[in-house]
């Protein structure tokens, strides 16, 4: 049986259900579309060129073999994009990697931390140590398609705290090859490009 009311309460009811409907909606939009995250200002861009040393020798085993990987080099030509690397000239960089690889199975995801020395215009250096992932892709024994790899990593610790890194370089395949089939490559030379944001 209904009360006197059913009627009133009927039309409050869906009024109600009307008044909320847009909050709902806007609430379930707003948890389905997050807001973007900042994009990375960019605050230094260099040339970059060095060499990875491979122990043991890569051989063309295609399974690979447990490999320490040492890479060294030196970032030039920097342009500073922002104040807060404003006088950077150069930088010098070295890492330990280690990882499964071989001439024709080069490793990706390989990590490990990189040493950074930053040269200041005015002869001044500071340090930084950065956490590195390493991946790499090509086959070092075919010298005429290209070899080469990409890195990503975060400032650890020292200059340009938690500054993100990143970079792409290919490698000297005119030397490679040659190692490769003369029964190992103990080391390889690359250049490419390197940035630096936050």
């Amino acid at each position: 049986m209904l009360s006197k009311f059913g009627k009133k309460s009927g039309i409050f009811g869906a009024t109600a259900a009307l008044v909320a409907a847009p909050l709902i909606a806007a609430t379930v939009s707003a948890h389905a579309e997050p807001s973007p995250a900042p994009e990375a200002k960019a605050l230094l861009s260099c040339d970059m060129a060095g060499t990875a040393a491979f122990s043991p020798a890569l051989s063309t085993n295609p399974a690979g073999a447990d490999t320490q990987l040492k890479v060294e080099g030196e970032a030039t030509n920097c342009a500073p994009a922002s104040r807060a690397a404003e006088g950077v000239v150069s930088a010098t960089f070295s890492g330990d990697m280690a990882g499964k690889m071989s001439c024709t199975s080069l490793p990706r995801g390989v990590g490990g931390d990189v040493d950074i020395t930053w040269k200041y215009e005015d002869g001044s250096t500071k340090t930084s140590k950065a956490n590195f992932e390493l991946n790499l892709e090509g086959d070092l024994t075919n010298a005429t398609k290209p070899a080469g790899g990409a890195f990503t990593g975060k400032t650890t610790s020292g200059e340009f705290a938690e500054a993100s890194h990143k970079g792409s370089a290919q490698f000297d395949l005119a030397s490679a090859a040659g190692g490769c089939l003369a029964g190992g490559l103990d080391s390889l030379d690359f250049a490419g490009k390197y940035e630096l944001s936050q």
